[in-house]
């Protein structure tokens, strides 16, 4: 909800020099009718100090109003300045009581924001080049190793075949064998560049053959899945498999968070800047009219500061009914093997590779509390405007 209108300083002050200079003219005819039996020579002095002691208290009062509406939310701002010079990103500015204080205050704190995801986005790029090195070090070190220990253990199937007791410790040496293998490749999806060949993609199409190949497969069957794909145009320059691998990711990591059942509800839709970030009507899935005031996230306000940011790009939202992500994980879960899960559950590089896939899109990924109780992933990205057919289009023109 927007803030009620805030008067401005200039009006403020109006008001009260008005109300000033009414109560001074007040105060010299009360003064002098009352006076009016006295003598002259006693009348008009008594008249100067009772105008003298109405203008002092007047500029008593004119003080107080200017430190009250100019001295203290300047010293706010000013402490605020200070606080981000000396590095700490966490000091706020209160909102003010006047308009022009107000919209200075929101916008440090605004700058303060960005200010802290420009240097988490900054980290982030830090770890990823530490992670390619890690990466390459660990193929050369680790993989050839990895592949010795898996044909020995294929051989050592093929020589105990008939040898109790040897099937189960056997699985349990390739299961974790696969286990590493996972990791590696994961590491190296995340950290090492590839060699691209993207082409405009329709994101929705893609999110329909993955909720196809899912419910094909019966990872989904125990879960209600609802989609509103409103975004024939949304089209992004990418390549298909990584956008298929982000919702997979994403999908999968819907399902983990709930035990037997539950809900996963997806949503596409082309939105604009400038009307990001208010107040959005419900969906048509809700049972009762309601708006639903939407804060961007630190990483949304970021992205859209930027001078190359788009005047209109594609959202979606992956949410689910499951346990939710707590506020101190938010940013910690894009984190290369940072996992919430139970160990044994997951390698921890879902996510951190989905948010490494849209980072190189050009396009930004956040959680925040989902409608239906638990995490909601919210995928802002960049169209491709260049005039160019659709992939999955040409396909059809071809057929």
């Amino acid at each position: 909800m927007s803030d009620t209108k805030r008067p401005s300083i200039h009006d403020r002050l109006q008001r009260v020099f008005v109300a000033a200079s009414a109560g001074l003219i007040v105060a010299i005819i009360t003064t002098m009718w009352f006076t009016e039996q006295l003598p002259t020579g006693i009348r008009w002095p008594i008249v100067a100090v009772l105008v003298f002691l109405v203008a002092l208290l007047s500029a008593s009062i004119l003080q107080r109003v200017v430190a009250r509406l100019i001295e203290e939310p300047l010293g706010h701002c000013v402490a605020a300045a200070d606080a981000i010079a000396s590095g700490d990103t966490s000091h706020t500015v209160p909102s003010a009581s006047t308009e022009e204080f107000h919209q200075l205050a929101s916008s440090i704190n605004r700058m303060t924001e960005q200010m802290v995801a420009a240097t988490q986005s900054r980290m982030r790029v830090e770890k990823l080049a530490t992670m390619g090195r890690i990466a390459a070090g660990i193929s050369h070190e680790i993989g050839n190793p990895v592949s010795a220990i898996a044909n020995y253990a294929h051989v050592l199937r093929m020589r105990t075949t008939d040898v109790p007791g040897t099937s189960d410790p056997l699985d349990a040496l390739e299961r974790e064998i696969t286990r590493i293998d996972r990791i590696m490749r994961g590491l190296l999806d995340y950290a090492r560049p590839r060699r691209l060949t993207p082409k405009p993609i329709v994101v929705d199409e893609v999110i329909g053959d993955v909720l196809r190949l899912l419910a094909d497969q019966g990872i989904t069957r125990r879960f209600r899945v609802m989609d509103e794909l409103e975004a024939p145009d949304g089209v992004v320059y990418a390549e298909r498999h990584d956008l298929e691998q982000v919702f997979v990711n994403l999908l999968l990591n819907a399902v983990d968070a709930m035990d037997r059942d539950g809900d996963i509800f997806i949503r596409s839709r082309i939105n604009e800047a400038t009307a990001f970030g208010e107040s959005i009507e419900k969906r048509r899935t809700d049972p009762f009219p309601q708006k639903w005031a939407h804060r961007p996230s630190k990483r949304a306000l970021t992205w859209l500061s930027r001078p190359e940011s788009p005047a209109k790009f594609l959202q979606i939202v992956l949410a689910d009914s499951g346990t939710g992500v707590a506020p101190e994980d938010a940013e910690r879960i894009f984190e290369p093997f940072y996992s919430t899960k139970q160990p044994g559950k997951g390698t921890g590089l879902g996510l951190a590779i989905v948010a490494s896939t849209i980072e190189n899109l050009g396009g930004t990924i956040w959680v925040q509390r989902a409608r239906e109780g638990g995490a909601a992933f919210v995928i802002l990205l960049p169209l491709h405007t260049t005039g160019l057919r659709p992939v999955a289009a040409d396909a059809a023109a071809l057929a």
